[in-house]
């Protein structure tokens, strides 16, 4: 080989390793602290309170070209390498905590503080919130198991830790403040990856088959846990790591439902999130928070259909955060919108009118069950669903029945609860009514030899009571029956005064009220003879 060929490659190679040597060193000092000499330092001295060996001190005095480690100018910066410092332990406080979470088997409380080492788990419905020394914050949501593997900090540093999280299962959410240096400071590991973070918000799934991550904001870097180079996920995309396999490349997370025309008051206990439905997915997530950041969730639903259901909460203002979920797995894209529960204290139960009965024209008895926390009662009846065109309206029933007037129509009532304080709950569900006309009179029945025939005017698929008395309050009943027919074929009785009266009986089974009374004048039936007497007197 020619000696100029031999010169050139050995010098490539020379090069070669010089950069990797200059970039290993570049990343080193980058990821390191400056430390400014007080009056007395010396680099030994700082090798004892600072170092975690004291003596690789020769190595901070190569790094920072010290010509005496005995003589350092006052007030001049030290670049110390963080893999150098000796570790601190840090501690992070809990902000926020339901449902039995507990951390090393024990129940956790707000402000209580958890260290290196401690496994965090959460029950079904609950939830807890972390805060590092830095401010970064962790949730783990409900049934998540998570076992804090590195919390630490590093002499000469406030700014600089060291936090790393092992998911066994379940999911968390995590803000990282921003952190310089070259290396991820805050790393997540599951069972199938790795997850390097440098100041980002994001969110992770994990069970013993597969990982889920999903960015909300800023990067992180994703490696499977037999993988040798990292991927990088950004800001509005997923992907997922299964076991055995290599990560899958990242795919754009769905686009958060539209809230626009979504209702920000409920009234009900009950809260049902009906969304507007996403491209593309397959289930859809809801959370509830105290706090806009979403540190203190409070509940959360899931669904396969843009219809969430929520109960279980007290009345007040608080966040709702829903996104769409893919056939992946992968949770979208947050739509977030204030929301606010007034559903105390609850209408109360209808005892009558029934939903959607009937009453006959007159007076109709409205009455309802006694409400928790009522000491009265708001009541409405209007002609219309919108209650617009008010019949009645009373602000302050003391009692839980009432009576009103009302013709024959259709007409929604519905009723709302009033604590002793003036608080009051929201309207019940309008319920519908029917007012039905009283019957009309019975015309004057036709006679012949023996019976007497009564016809009326009905409705289709009417059944009729009928009563024949020989007075007018119905005491002494002479004839009584249902025909299925609008007509009454009776015996004539003895002649005299009768009274008769009728009512409808609908095809549901609603029975209406009975018609005014009619009179009937049952004529004497006169001899033969007597119907001859004027011929004989002619003659």
């Amino acid at each position: 080989m020619p000696r100029n060929v031999t010169f050139w490659r050995l010098l490539a190679a020379s090069l070669t390793a010089s950069l990797l040597v200059g970039a290993a060193a570049a990343r080193a000092q980058a990821d390191a602290v400056n430390y400014v000499v007080q009056p007395g330092d010396t680099l030994i001295g700082l090798g004892e309170t600072l170092l975690a060996d004291p003596a690789r001190w020769p190595t901070v005095q190569r790094i920072n070209a010290v010509a005496d480690p005995y003589r350092i100018p006052i007030g001049r910066q030290l670049r110390i390498p963080v893999s150098l410092l000796r570790k601190v332990p840090r501690q992070a406080r809990v902000v926020h905590a339901s449902g039995g979470a507990s951390a090393n088997g024990e129940q956790v409380s707000v402000d209580q503080t958890v260290a290196e080492g401690a496994r965090l788990t959460t029950p079904a419905k609950s939830f807890m919130t972390l805060e590092l020394p830095d401010g970064s914050r962790l949730t783990l949501q409900p049934q998540s198991d998570v076992r804090i593997d590195a919390l630490h900090g590093f002499m000469g540093s406030d700014d600089i830790q060291r936090a790393t999280f092992d998911v066994r299962q379940g999911r968390i959410e995590t803000d990282v403040k921003p952190q310089g240096g070259p290396a991820a400071r805050y790393r997540i590991h599951t069972p199938t990856a790795i997850i390097g973070v440098r100041g980002t918000s994001f969110r992770v799934a994990s069970d013993t088959a597969q990982t889920r991550a999903e960015m909300r904001s800023g990067t992180v870097a994703v490696r499977g846990v037999d993988a040798r180079r990292d991927i990088a996920l950004k800001e509005g995309f997923g992907l997922v790591a299964r076991v055995g396999q290599p990560v899958d490349a990242p795919v754009p997370l769905l686009a958060p439902p539209d809230l626009a025309g979504m209702r920000t008051l409920y009234e009900r206990p009950v809260m049902r999130l009906q969304l507007a439905p996403v491209a593309g997915a397959v289930g859809y997530r809801g959370q509830i928070a105290e706090d806009a950041a979403f540190t203190r969730i409070v509940a959360e639903a899931a669904a396969a259909v843009p219809d969430l259901k929520v109960a279980g909460l007290a009345d007040g203002d608080y966040y709702l955060r829903v996104r769409a979920i893919d056939s992946r797995g992968l949770e979208g894209r947050d739509g977030d919108l204030p929301v606010r529960l007034k559903a105390r204290p609850e209408p109360p139960f209808i005892n009558a009118p029934r939903p959607d009965g009937k009453a006959a024209a007159g007076t109709v008895k409205f009455a309802w069950a006694q409400a928790d926390e009522a000491a009265c009662y708001r009541f409405e009846v209007a002609r219309d669903l919108a209650f617009s065109d008010l019949v009645v309206r009373n602000e302050a029933l003391s009692d839980n029945a009432t009576e009103v007037a009302l013709e024959a129509g259709q007409y929604h009532w519905r009723l709302a609860s009033t604590r002793a304080d003036g608080d009051r709950g929201p309207w019940g569900d309008p319920v519908g009514l029917t007012v039905r006309p009283p019957m009309a009179e019975v015309p004057p029945p036709a006679f012949d030899d023996d019976n007497m025939l009564f016809a009326w005017g009905g409705e289709p698929g009417q059944r009729f009571d009928y009563q024949l008395a020989g007075d007018a309050r119905f005491e002494h009943i002479v004839a009584s029956g249902t025909v299925d027919a609008p007509e009454l074929v009776l015996p004539k009785p003895a002649a005299g005064a009768y009274f008769l009266r009728i009512r409808a009986i609908d095809p549901d089974g609603f029975v209406g009220g009975f018609s005014a009374p009619q009179q009937v004048i049952v004529p004497a039936q006169l001899p033969v003879w007597m119907l001859l007497a004027p011929l004989l007197i002619l003659l």
